[in-house]
């Protein structure tokens, strides 16, 4: 495949490589839709040598920083289109993802956005269910067209006639509810957050050990900071050992959207902040609670373990403690010998393992 920009680091996503090759001279409106998937795109580049008008919307706090900063347009939201003018856009492009209510609510929301005759480029893995999604879309879309292999990657264009067919089965993705496994814990959630509809286990072993670790503590912590947040399930649980001063944080704009929504009426003061890692924080907190997003559309590598644990040197109060869940296979103690002088292995289990970390 020949490049049409110089914006690929070793692991850039192939299915990304596709959708850039088809910005090669077209000119028009044109959306990217920028999940995880495109985080080691250079969009210096392709802000350089693109002569189309072009937008990234991304769900992606880091993502939406890194093309803003390099000049491009772009929107920061949980895939939130309704500001977005209808029949505006020449093409959009959408690699798509195994969560099928997030890929069906853009898909749903390109049939407004494109122009009639307009193009919705969709790329994936067989895996993914690509094949599945260009079928349904060319539904919607009154069109005929099939994905096209390019090595162990899919590419389709398909075009847009307006038609009255009903929209794709999105699970209402932009609802915040109820879901049974967090009724017990008051907690609601949605679609387009990691495990939205469960309590993450690695999330419950931290719960779980919660006095344990508090043990480490001469006071009890009055401050907390949640890295990568979620929903909000560690934070719930905060209150119960008397922290009532609480800042959550994630790199997802649905888990942002969600974790507002569950302590809106919290007795304690909760602020929710957007953050790579914590990068928009200065607060020094007296203990650091953190379950790492090491799983699929994260690199389990030095980068995100190094991330994480800078954030926490930074971030940690002198005399906190800050404890993270990974899992077993995962060699996080060996990464904080270089930001942390006390380092244990607080509990283990065949799948995960508790590290203490303090200075």
């Amino acid at each position: 495949m020949s490049e049409l920009f110089s914006l690929q680091r070793p692991m850039s996503d192939k299915n990304v490589l596709l959708l850039l090759e088809q910005l090669r001279s077209v000119k028009g409106n044109y959306l990217i839709i920028a999940d995880e998937n495109w985080a080691q795109t250079n969009w210096a580049d392709l802000e350089n040598h693109c002569q189309c008008e072009l937008h990234i919307i991304s769900n992606r706090y880091d993502i939406a920083q890194q093309a803003e900063a390099s000049g491009l347009s772009v929107t920061f939201s949980d895939l939130d289109f309704s500001n977005f003018k209808n029949r505006h856009y020449d093409g959009i492009l959408l690699r798509v993802c195994k969560e099928r209510a997030s890929t069906h609510h853009v898909i749903n929301h390109a049939s407004h956005l494109l122009k009639p005759q307009g193009s919705l480029i969709l790329s994936g893995d067989k895996n993914d269910g690509v094949k599945a999604y260009v079928k349904k879309a060319c539904h919607l879309f009154d069109d005929r067209t099939a994905a096209k292999k390019n090595g162990n990657n899919y590419l389709a264009t398909i075009t847009l006639y307006p038609s009255e067919q009903a929209p794709l089965d999105d699970k209402d993705y932009a609802k915040i509810r109820n879901t049974e496994a967090l009724a017990e814990f008051s907690l609601r959630s949605k679609p387009g957050i990691f495990g939205w509809e469960k309590v993450d286990r690695g999330s419950a072993f931290l719960v779980e050990h919660l006095p344990l670790f508090l043990e480490r503590f001469s006071q009890l912590p009055k401050t907390l900071l949640d890295l990568g947040c979620g929903y909000g399930y560690l934070c719930s649980h905060a209150s119960k050992f008397g922290i009532n001063q609480i800042t959550a944080t994630d790199n997802n704009a649905a888990a942002l959207l969600a974790t507002a929504e569950n302590f809106q009426d919290a007795s304690g003061e909760v602020q929710v902040v957007a953050s790579d890692a914590g990068d928009t924080i200065n607060q020094r907190f007296d203990t650091i609670w953190c379950n790492p997003p090491f799983h699929q559309g994260f690199l389990v590598d030095g980068d995100m373990s190094t991330k994480f644990l800078e954030a926490s040197k930074r971030l940690l109060a002198p005399g906190g403690h800050a404890l993270f869940v990974v899992n077993t296979f995962i060699p996080l103690e060996q990464k904080a010998k270089k930001y942390f002088r006390s380092i244990q292995v607080l509990a283990k289990n065949s799948s995960f393992k508790l590290i203490a970390l303090s200075n």
